[in-house]
């Protein structure tokens, strides 16, 4: 099991008053270099995947942990489109199809009416269950780490019984004290990514369970999700794509498709 032996501070990242909340300022020490740098390495990973595609299997549990599993399929140019279907013994059960301005939800088989939302990132819980939003989803697919806005940022070293050290980033908002903890290890690889609410209480978990080589990238294909109720979402990915033509109207949003 995995124990923080010590929490080094390494930086206070502070938004100025009267700035945008888009914006990041930081104090300007050397420390504050060394945290940037590893954020950096963090928000580098797999940046050069701009689209993909690909197949695998989604199984969604739910709190009793009964489990339904389906084939997934999506085509996805980031950051925010996206085509995703899932299937059940080769039929399609549902389309989630993301343009970058909105998103439409399609159900296959009756189960809801054609939804339209004018979001570029609305939460997926109608479809899987736990509260995530879109941009995880685009995420897991392009093999890189949903950061999101913050204001203040730690260090922590997470040391195993075989003393190996991995490094956990904490990064925090002011105005509600939630905050995103990602674990990296040493050779430059996410093992989990947890959002936490103002109380600690964990809201979800991702875990990068499997790595695997497709050209000069590294993919994560087994990656769970958990939230604090015991709902998981897994993704096993079996075929992918990275860098491959996709054509524009595969993100149209046509109520015919």
């Amino acid at each position: 099991m995995k124990t923080i032996n010590h929490i080094t501070i390494i930086l206070i990242a502070t938004l100025l008053a009267g700035c945008s909340l888009n914006s990041r300022y930081y104090a300007n020490s050397r420390k504050t270099d060394e945290a940037l740098h590893i954020l950096q390495r963090i928000e580098s990973i797999n940046s050069d995947v701009k689209t993909s595609k690909g197949t695998g299997w989604l199984t969604i549990t739910d709190k009793k942990q009964q489990s339904k599993k389906f084939r997934m399929a999506w085509a996805a140019s980031f950051p925010d489109k996206i085509r995703l279907t899932l299937l059940s013994a080769g039929h399609p059960l549902e389309t989630i199809i993301a343009d970058g301005k909105s998103v439409l939800f399609v159900s296959h088989t009756g189960r809801h009416n054609k939804k339209k939302i004018s979001s570029s990132n609305p939460s997926l819980q109608d479809v899987v269950s736990i509260p995530i939003k879109l941009q995880d989803i685009l995420s897991i697919f392009a093999g890189q780490v949903p950061i999101g806005k913050f204001d203040t940022a730690e260090i922590a070293q997470l040391t195993y019984a075989s003393q190996l050290t991995d490094t956990m980033l904490i990064l925090k908002r002011r105005w509600n004290n939630h905050s995103q903890n990602i674990v990296l290890t040493s050779d430059n690889r996410v093992a989990n990514f947890s959002f936490l609410n103002d109380n600690g209480k964990l809201i979800h978990n991702l875990f990068n369970e499997q790595y695997k080589s497709f050209g000069s990238f590294s993919i994560p294909t087994k990656v769970k999700i958990k939230d604090n109720y015991g709902r998981q979402i897994y993704f096993d990915i079996t075929s992918y794509q990275p860098n491959v033509e996709i054509k524009p109207e595969m993100f149209i949003l046509t109520e015919s498709r």
